[in-house]
């Protein structure tokens, strides 16, 4: 048994070290049969004594099959996004506002990154072992795909070298080469599967395998750009060298990295990868620069989008010319009529584009733009497709004038032109089968009334069979009726027909939310919620009372109140209300018992991360607390709530002598 274990303890030794060569050193130091040799004698080995194996071996990161169901993990911090700059002016600007902060030095480093077009993944490691791994999801909730996670070879398991913090985090971005996405798709049509688009859907589909088997087949890599609790080694100052650091401990970093002391130096790596980036294997859309003093980025803190003291240098997103073959005019969900452009297929960027969004009427006469006309065509933030300009000098003689339409392409009826914006919408309603659709499909979304497993495609057939006419029909589908509907069987009809009994026990401000009224989101329904409390107070209030509740100014109070002035949308929200029976507990609380609280009817503002809720957790327990939420601080805020990493809302609160409340007072008081 000796010798077995010292011949599994010398191949995990080798095996670890070719693999912390090639994948963080980016050398080939044997060959790949010789690897697999080894890998193959060690599994081998391991398989005939079972008693072992230990969670660090090479093996455990193939092989696995315990199934990963997603659940969802609360990030211990927000993975914000990044503010996005495309332009010298842009950067020059942030470079000045940091300059301009009171605790600056004079002397400020810049660490300057490569920008991957990846997926965000957050790891957990205690004690130096992998305990965790999820996505970005909302920045504060991700999935788990911690099994999955373990596959990737480029991800240590266990992590090298010497003074590992206690508990570290490390951030960084999924990618799959571009020579390694070709390899895949060839692959996947021989197999006669679906085959990705571009290399960043293959990454996030490969990640997110039901079965981690196949996550570990596809060669994903992982680059490390970010850590969190590094705690024990603070008198590592500089976000490069805690970079390197990580590299250290088995983390793959790009070596295209550079430390910059003025905006020529940070200018010159951007345009140098500019350049280069066709050549490169990997796609990326930018640099990132960060402020490297971790000290100065401790002061310079967060808001609630970005981390102020990084910016996303982006490359201006690549144009190309194609033809413009049609347009469309669609109906959305609260019957806004926005124009679609259909073009010949071009590629760009990777991706296949096929259409594009106008807008609106004003930004079809501004380009002067026609059908059968050569357009110019980018993705904005190489993401969303979007024509910027047309080859008037190469217009055929068969072009065709575009007229925004008079009447709804849906169901005919005329258009209203919005005097507040530049928009024309379809005040049909559930009159309106184009909106009717995403209108029944939204009401019983999850961020609504949450009826798992009716999805659109379900709703568009149950429509078209004329099984279901408007949103209170579906409450009384039965199993047989939607076992109508292909692929669906009695056991997922019953699933179906006991969520939506279910969905009937709500609140107030999901209600809302779920009725599709035009400019109205979930932050606003849920004040609005706490203000009005019961469906007949809303339908009795005026334009007056609408302006005054946080959140809702001279254009949602309209929107609104035009809302709940139809006579049809009244005789629904009663339906619904009085015959089928949805129902809230007044957000669980009686008004007596919500005035007695500290909280009741007083505008709050909320900063930083929290620890034991997220934040939109503590927006839900206030709001039900009678509270008014809003976004930014003035002297009408009675509270400050605030976690860790505090922004300038706190330091506003501060001068403005605004009462502020720590978690650890403001859950005691709760």
């Amino acid at each position: 048994m000796k010798s077995i274990k010292k011949k599994i303890a010398i191949l995990r030794k080798k095996i670890l070290k070719y693999e912390y060569f090639y994948h963080t050193l980016d050398q080939s130091i044997i060959s790949d049969v010789e690897y697999d040799y080894l890998f193959n004698r060690l599994y081998h080995l391991e398989s005939q004594n079972p008693e072992l194996i230990t969670s660090d071996s090479p093996t455990q990161k193939i092989g696995s099959h315990r199934i990963n169901k997603f659940k969802k993990i609360v990030h211990f911090s927000p993975m914000l996004s990044l503010e996005n700059t495309f332009s010298l002016y842009g950067y020059l600007n942030f470079q000045k506002k940091i300059k301009s902060f009171k605790h600056c030095l004079r002397e400020i480093s810049f660490c300057c990154e490569l920008k991957l077009d990846g997926v965000a993944l957050s790891i957990v490691y205690e004690e130096g072992e992998l305990i965790q791994a999820g996505t970005r999801g909302d920045g504060y909730i991700g999935e788990n795909v911690t099994d999955n996670v373990r596959m990737i070879k480029s991800i240590p398991i266990k992590l090298k070298g010497y003074n590992i913090p206690k508990r570290l985090e490390i951030r960084g971005e999924i990618i799959i080469l571009k020579s390694d996405f070709i390899e895949l798709n060839n692959q996947l049509k021989i197999n006669n599967k679906k085959i990705f688009s571009n290399p960043r859907n293959a990454a996030a589909g490969s990640l997110r395998q039901i079965n981690p088997i196949i996550t570990a087949q596809r060669k994903l890599l992982f680059f490390c750009h970010g850590y969190n609790f590094f705690n024990e080694l603070d008198d590592i100052s500089s976000h490069y060298h805690r970079l390197k650091k990580c590299q250290e401990w088995g983390f793959l970093i790009k070596e295209e990295m550079l430390l910059c002391y003025t905006s020529a130096e940070v200018y010159n790596f951007y345009k140098n990868l500019q350049e280069k980036r066709c050549l490169l294997d990997f796609h990326i859309d930018g640099i990132v620069v960060k402020v490297d003093s971790i000290p100065l980025q401790n002061k310079l803190g967060f808001n609630t989008k970005f981390p102020r003291w990084a910016i996303a240098f982006k490359f201006p997103s690549e144009e190309h010319i194609t033809r413009l073959i049609k347009i469309k005019f669609q109906v959305g969900r609260t019957g806004v009529i926005t124009p679609v452009g259909y073009l010949e297929p071009i590629q760009i960027s990777g991706v296949i584009v096929k259409k594009a969004s106008l807008y609106n009427e004003n930004e079809i006469n501004r380009l002067n733009i026609h059908i059968n006309d050569f357009v110019i065509v980018c993705r904005s933030g190489d993401v969303i497709p979007k024509i910027i300009g047309v080859l008037e000098e190469r217009r055929l003689h068969d072009a065709e004038k575009i007229f925004f339409p008079i009447f709804c392409p849906a169901c005919k009826s005329k258009l209203i032109k919005n005097k507040e914006e530049p928009i024309i919408r379809c005040h049909s309603g559930f009159t309106c089968h184009a909106q009717k659709q995403k209108m029944i499909h939204h009401f019983f979304s999850k961020s609504a009334l949450n009826v798992m497993g009716l999805g659109p495609e379900i709703i568009k057939k149950l429509i078209k069979n004329n099984i279901i006419q408007n949103i209170n029909s579906v409450f009384f589908l039965t199993s047989l009726q939607l076992q109508q509907i292909d692929n669906i069987k009695e056991k997922k009809s019953i699933s179906i027909i006991n969520a939506i009994i279910n969905c009937k026990k709500t609140t107030f401000s999901r209600f809302i939310y779920a009725l599709s009224i035009p400019h109205v989101g979930k932050m606003v329904s849920n004040n609005i919620a706490a203000y009005f409390k019961t469906a007949q107070k809303l339908l009795d209030t005026n334009i007056l009372e609408l302006s005054i509740i946080p959140g809702v100014g001279k254009i949602i109070a309209n929107s609104i109140f035009c809302y709940i002035s139809s006579p049809s949308n009244r005789r629904i929200i009663m339906e619904l209300t009085n015959n089928i029976g949805i129902f809230w507990d007044k957000e669980e609380i009686s008004s007596k018992i919500l005035k007695k609280t500290l909280f009741f009817n007083k505008r709050i503002v909320l900063t930083g991360t929290f620890i034991h809720y997220s934040r939109k957790q503590c927006i839900n327990i206030l709001v039900g607390l009678g509270a008014k939420i809003s976004n930014t601080v003035s002297k009408n805020t009675d509270f400050l709530i605030y976690g860790n990493k505090v922004g300038s809302k706190y330091s506003n609160a501060l001068r403005l002598k605004v009462e502020v409340i720590n978690e650890e007072k403001f859950l005691m008081l709760i």
